[in-house]
């Protein structure tokens, strides 16, 4: 039997993550909270820090989501765990973190709405956007084959293709919700050669419905996430009844 999911919920102290972000100097932090995200989580949970994950701001929300394999008895035992970083700790409010578990099988046939912040972009070494990055929004590099092709159809598909990986799920219905392009920070290179680049790209919120087809498959695509810039902020799928998400 599969090791059940825990979904976490946090209501950031979104000034206090500020004041944590600069006092780290974490470059284009203000702009891209992906990293500081990534860093902050790692500080206070450590290994049980959630990935995938998601700051719902960019719908008009408050809330932190993602995905934990740890059961929710022990992330409670470790928002009491005094040995944290206090800054850290008031900057997540670690002391009111929610974790419900998910269900550990999924009827095949059934029903989901989902919501999804996804980072649409193909991988093209031999003909990359820039020098730092291979990253090919999805949208033109499909219009360049496919003239009159719509973003969000460009989106829709890419999406259908991540969800049905190993025949987790079938798409049935999606759009896309917000969309805007970001610019996301990350170090590369090795050793003493390790440098910050910025990377411009989509940033695309999607929401609609899906089916579940395999059980096991699906629970991998959950822990997994959808595309890439998985660790900051991207491809976390959220998943409820059918007409919540939708």
């Amino acid at each position: 039997m599969n090791q059940p999911l825990s979904l976490l919920r946090l209501r950031p102290d979104r000034e206090a993550l500020s004041r944590w972000a600069a006092e780290r100097r974490f470059p284009g932090s203000k702009a891209d909270l992906g990293y500081v995200w990534h860093s902050l989580l790692k500080a206070t949970l450590g290994e049980f820090a959630p990935q995938p994950f998601v700051d719902r701001i960019g719908v008009d929300s408050d809330e932190l989501l993602g995905y934990s394999a740890a059961a929710p008895d022990v992330l409670l035992r470790l928002a009491k765990d005094e040995s944290h970083d206090s800054s850290a700790v008031a900057a997540i409010r670690l002391e009111n973190i929610v974790a419900n578990d998910l269900p550990v099988s999924w009827s095949a046939g059934r029903f989901l709405s989902f919501e999804v912040r996804a980072r649409p972009v193909v991988r093209s070494r031999s003909n990359p956007r820039s020098g730092n990055t291979d990253e090919i929004d999805v949208a033109p590099h499909r219009a360049a084959r496919e003239p009159g092709v719509t973003r969000e159809q460009a989106y829709v598909d890419w999406l259908a293709a991540q969800v049905s990986r190993d025949g987790a799920a079938v798409l049935e219905i999606a759009r896309l919700h917000a969309f805007s392009r970001t610019r996301v920070v990350r170090r590369i290179g090795d050793g003493n050669d390790r440098r910050w680049i910025s990377v411009e790209g989509p940033d695309a919120w999607m929401r609609g419905r899906l089916r579940v087809i395999d059980s096991d498959a699906f629970n991998a695509l959950l822990r997994r996430g959808i595309g890439r810039h998985r660790a900051f902020g991207f491809g976390c799928l959220l998943i409820a009844p059918p007409g919540v998400l939708e």
